[in-house]
């Protein structure tokens, strides 16, 4: 009778002293940084809950005296409640277009072959390099000649597709095997029904990243919406907050809780789309 081999154990896993002392130094140092980082924030949350007395003589993180009254401040004298609205209208209206022309863009230069495709992208992207200041004026004449000017559109139209989304969603849709698409023509799938129920469906992820570019930019843009936009009932949150310097001259109480209104709503987007945001960065760096 012939027994049966014992079977093999795997070697043990031997970790050095020295691997184990760097990533405990890294760990340290990372946790170092990420407290540096996170520091302004928190201590602008805790300000925006001290009286005023209170914040520029305290040197302490946590309040003393909490209150609420600069939160009720904003929003009962400052036309808060129209900025927010400004905003959110204008960051999502960008958010959905932007990911539309985006994502359309870059189905057509990933998967279509044309004469110029090459050098017609590398123009596209050119335009990356080109400061904002010096397509400002000419840019403004245009909205003038559209009659946009003080209009929420005025702000919202130059927003409405991304040179860097497009060649976001080209790194992507590089990848997508061609057999998908031949595949639904085949089946006798016109282009645009492959687009929005092949291309798009595969494209969450690296859409879910653009989506965020594309809302904090437009969330944080200040330059243009003040050249644009001129009176109160227009104005976006940006402009708001810059106007609280001029009513509310050194009152870092108020502008620390114009600031945790502000950007509450940019965490809890990135909140509930990080796990898309990190996989869809992944995914377009498969392929350059």
């Amino acid at each position: 009778m012939t027994g049966s081999a014992p079977a093999l154990k795997p070697a043990p896993h031997i970790t050095s002293p020295w691997r184990n002392l760097r990533q405990g130094i890294l760990h340290v140092f990372l946790g170092f940084m990420a407290i540096v980082a996170l520091f302004p924030f928190v201590w602008m949350v805790f300000a925006s809950f001290k009286p005023f007395k209170e914040l520029v003589q305290s040197k302490a993180l946590l309040p003393i005296n909490w209150t609420t009254e600069n939160y009720t401040e904003i929003l009962t004298r400052v036309n808060f409640e129209v900025a927010v609205a400004n905003s959110i209208y204008s960051a999502v209206t960008v958010t959905v277009i932007t990911l539309l022309t985006s994502s359309a863009l870059g189905f057509i230069f990933a998967k279509y072959r044309f004469w110029g495709k090459e050098y017609l992208f590398i123009l596209l992207l050119s335009t990356m390099m080109v400061p904002f200041a010096v397509v400002l004026v000419p840019l403004y004449i245009t909205i003038g000649d559209l009659n946009l000017v003080n209009k929420l559109w005025g702000f919202i139209i130059t927003g409405l597709w991304s040179t860097f989304g497009v060649f976001l969603m080209r790194q992507f849709m590089e990848v997508i095997p061609y057999e998908y698409l031949d595949a639904a023509r085949i089946d006798g799938a016109s282009e645009w029904r492959i687009f929005f129920t092949i291309i798009i469906p595969l494209s969450t992820s690296p859409m879910a990243a653009l989506g965020i570019f594309a809302f904090l930019a437009n969330w944080d843009s200040f330059l243009w919406p003040l050249v644009v936009l001129n009176t109160p009932d227009k104005q976006t949150l940006p402009l708001l907050l810059a106007g609280l310097r001029s009513i509310y001259w050194a009152r870092y109480d108020m502008w620390s809780a114009g600031s945790v209104m502000t950007t509450v709503p940019i965490i809890l987007v990135y909140a509930f789309a990080s796990k898309y945001f990190i996989r869809g960065m992944a995914l377009t760096g498969i392929k350059g």
